[in-house]
């Protein structure tokens, strides 16, 4: 890290910029390094057995591997990113890949370097571990999953788990300190420098985070509020900081997201009694949010307490754009204007979707 970051919030933003940086330390002083594919796969397991988790997040530059071997318009950049990492040995750090089946991207990854292996197409790959999450709510699939829990612990080899949680609850309340600036009136950070502070977490130690998030809910805590109209957003997972400049850009500033990258980056604590497997579990599987999962609840309560909506729809999504129609009903019956974006906010937006943000924004002021 560059001497002259020094603020707690520059740390962490850092980190997010960086999200290879304590890996690449860590495989280098002996420390096996496993990448996760998503929120639902418990970290806690990776870390009670010895492992620096992270989640697998690639820049936005060239795939060939991928441009070779997928199909166009079936993956998202992120997806495609991670394969061609993976594939191509660009990820030399990593010792094993823990890809959960809470997508059919995922899935598909899964199968798509499955066979990179049989056929030989590559060489230096990590082991490939499928956690094969079911798509239902239902107790039968929970039970089914709370069983895939226990495999992948006995798969890790994860004995005692104490400590693990221990260090990841004290993350959690970390991030809390940061949530709750967001929902001061006017919020204490705008939604780009939100995103990054809690996105760090994801490629960071989490005793190391959580002194980090507490002393930058402090910093921020004394800084000047963002103003403006309200704004959160909903769909496919934003883990880039790009829908959110543009927003805050023409005059609003982003409180919320409904998405595993920001405001539900984290789940509530851990019970640190009892069945510890189970709890980790239960934790993950009834809370973290997921492509398949089929509840409103947290969208229509994080909806009624802003001034408005923004749908992030990019080409490839596959999943939410069967809900807009409802959810987008749903907010103008109750009086919450809403606006869609189209296209990848990875890329540039264009000129005409920076105009329309902008004239939705100026609606709200009036």
């Amino acid at each position: 890290m560059p001497a002259k970051v020094r603020s707690a919030v520059e740390r962490l933003t850092w980190y997010y910029e960086h999200p290879f940086e304590q890996a690449i330390e860590n495989s280098a002083a002996g420390i096996p390094v496993a990448g996760l594919t998503s929120n639902t796969v418990p970290w806690e397991l990776l870390r009670a057995a010895g492992y620096f988790p992270l989640i697998l997040n690639p820049g936005f530059g060239p795939a060939p591997f991928a441009d070779r071997l997928m199909e166009d318009g079936v993956f998202s950049a992120r997806i495609r990113g991670i394969f061609d990492a993976i594939a191509s040995g660009a990820w030399p750090f990593l010792k094993l890949v823990v890809i959960p089946r809470t997508s059919e991207q995922e899935h598909k990854l899964f199968l798509y370097l499955r066979e990179v292996a049989r056929q030989s197409l590559s060489t230096g790959m990590p082991k490939v571990y499928l956690y094969n999450l079911l798509h239902t709510r239902s107790a039968e699939a929970e039970q089914y999953g709370l069983e895939r829990a226990e495999d992948l612990r006995n798969y890790l080899r994860a004995d005692d788990l104490t400590c693990a949680v221990e260090e990841s609850n004290q993350a959690r309340r970390a991030m809390h300190a940061l949530l709750d600036l967001r929902q001061e009136r006017p919020p204490r950070l705008s939604g780009t420098v939100a995103l990054s502070l809690l996105g760090a977490m994801y490629f960071m130690d989490r005793a190391e985070y959580a002194g980090l998030a507490l002393e930058a809910a402090d910093e921020l805590s004394r800084g000047e509020p963002s103003h403006g109209p309200r704004i959160l957003i909903k769909g496919s997972p934003l883990h880039h900081t790009n829908l959110h400049r543009a927003i805050e850009s023409h005059g609003a500033v982003v409180v919320a997201e409904d998405d595993w990258w920001g405001s539900r980056t984290i789940t509530e604590e851990i019970p640190e009694a009892g069945n510890l497997v189970q709890a980790i579990f239960q934790t993950y599987y009834r809370q973290a949010p997921s492509p398949r999962d089929p509840s409103d609840a947290w969208f229509l309560s994080a909806a009624a307490t802003v001034d408005a909506v923004v749908f992030y729809l990019p080409p490839e999504d596959d999943v939410l754009g069967w809900d807009y129609p409802r959810l987008g009903q749903t907010l103008e019956q109750r009086g919450r204007p809403h606006f869609l974006v189209r296209e990848d906010a990875s890329r540039k937006l264009s000129p005409g979707c920076h105009q329309r943000i902008q004239d939705f924004v100026r609606k709200l002021d009036t």
